[in-house]
């Protein structure tokens, strides 16, 4: 029982609770920014290529700024990157709504904003994720991690849920008010964070050379640690064989498979949320697990083998949600020790580099996932689209696993 405590324990302690809250309130903002961005962009373009576009311009900034991002955070003061990333999300919020209220959005302004959108997040997550092992114990990490993926999955399902009321109510400028307030209550929660170890010396100078050099060291020192060289391995792979798949290739199912279109759509997406939330908690209601590599890539396996099986129970309902749900347990536990064994493996001074490259990998690409599995559904089954990625993942799991050196880890 005591245990179980441990995950709330971690949300007593001041500065993290202080943190979860302003992650939290960005996340949710940053869910409100996409929901209103696709209705907006078709309520006053009608146009499903801009709408694209934009999406991409939010997205690109991630392959170049994140590690810069992850580079910056091991040369300064995290606290004060973060207020940063904030402060420039909440003016352009502002101005945005601003230009809202007085009718005067266009597309040169979309794309603006969402550039500056980009960038802001692309500058947070890794500032994010880095700072967790500057606030707590090593010995609280996994709990700590498991309740900032729960913060993502909350805001992923409360977020949009909120920012739809607001539109169908109050219109869209309403919700970029609320999201400003909410950026609002972020920065203002991350005032009380308090002191941060820092383990590596801080720099006041600058030089684009030497932020590049970092950056550099950052892949050297992930190609020299097989562990960490195959995690951030895995982490893109997730990525290509998941994202993709979950985004085109689930509502493809809904639409060709099953009875019930878009309903069934909902429910099948809300299984995999589901049990990605559950995973999440349950990994961090655990004790502090000895193996964890073992215990990682062992539901990676498990992951990959319940995501081979997708496309071929697609007919029913009962049995995709069913195998969904258990594909969503084990990103939810897989993302959580991830993210710790980044975490405790980084040498002290580059955590924010190493970060920086996992979430690359993570999220970083999606545009390329997208890309390949819409190339790829048209010339094979929806069946073997998930069959090559759940093989993928499990395959790669199984040559790590085969690795001595990572399994002594």
């Amino acid at each position: 029982m005591a245990h179980n405590v441990a995950l709330f324990a971690v949300i007593k302690e001041k500065r993290f609770r202080h943190f979860w809250f302003t992650q939290l309130f960005i996340l949710i903002a940053i869910q409100f920014y996409f929901i209103s961005l696709s209705w907006m962009t078709l309520e006053i373009t009608g146009s499903t290529v801009l709408l694209g576009t934009l999406l991409t311009i939010t997205a690109l900034p991630r392959l170049i700024i994140m590690p810069i991002g992850g580079a910056l955070t091991d040369l300064m003061n995290p606290k004060l990157l973060l207020r940063i990333t904030i402060g420039i999300l909440l003016i352009s919020s502002l101005v945005f709504t601003i230009l809202l209220y007085q009718q005067a959005v266009n597309e040169i302004t979309l794309m603006i904003f969402a550039g500056l959108f980009g960038i802001s997040t692309a500058l947070f997550l890794p500032v994010s994720f880095s700072m967790i092992p500057k606030l707590v114990d090593e010995s609280k990490l996994q709990s700590a991690n498991s309740l900032s993926q729960l913060s993502l999955q909350m805001s992923t399902t409360v977020g949009p849920a909120i920012a739809g009321i607001i539109i169908a109510y109050y219109g869209l400028p309403a919700v970029y008010v609320v999201l400003s307030l909410f950026l609002v209550c972020s920065y203002i929660v991350s005032l009380f964070i308090g002191t941060m170890e820092q383990k590596c010396k801080q720099q006041t100078r600058f030089s684009l050379i030497d932020l590049f050099k970092d950056i550099a060291e950052g892949i050297r020192i992930v190609r020299s640690i097989s562990l960490l060289a195959s995690l951030v391995l895995i982490s893109a792979l997730l990525n290509i064989s998941i994202i993709g798949p979950q985004q085109i290739g689930l509502p493809f199912i809904a639409s060709s498979t099953l009875d019930g279109g878009a309903e069934n759509l909902g429910f099948i997406l809300s299984a995999l949320g589901a049990g990605t939330l559950i995973g999440s908690l349950v990994i961090g209601l655990m004790k502090e697990i000895k193996s964890v590599v073992v215990v990682a890539f062992s539901m990676a396996i498990l992951l990959g083998i319940s995501w081979s099986f997708v496309g071929f129970l697609s007919e029913s309902l009962f049995m995709i949600s069913s195998i969904l749900f258990i594909s969503g347990l084990s990103i939810g536990v897989l993302n959580v020790l991830i993210l710790t064994l980044i975490q405790k493996k980084s040498p002290s001074h580059a955590v924010g580099r190493v970060m920086s490259l996992q979430l690359l990998g993570s999220t970083g690409i999606q545009p390329l996932s997208f890309l390949l599995v819409g190339w790829l559904l048209d010339i094979i089954s929806v069946e073997m689209l998930f069959l090559l990625g759940g093989g993928l993942i499990a395959g790669t799991a199984i040559v790590s696993l085969s690795n001595k050196n990572i399994r002594r880890v």
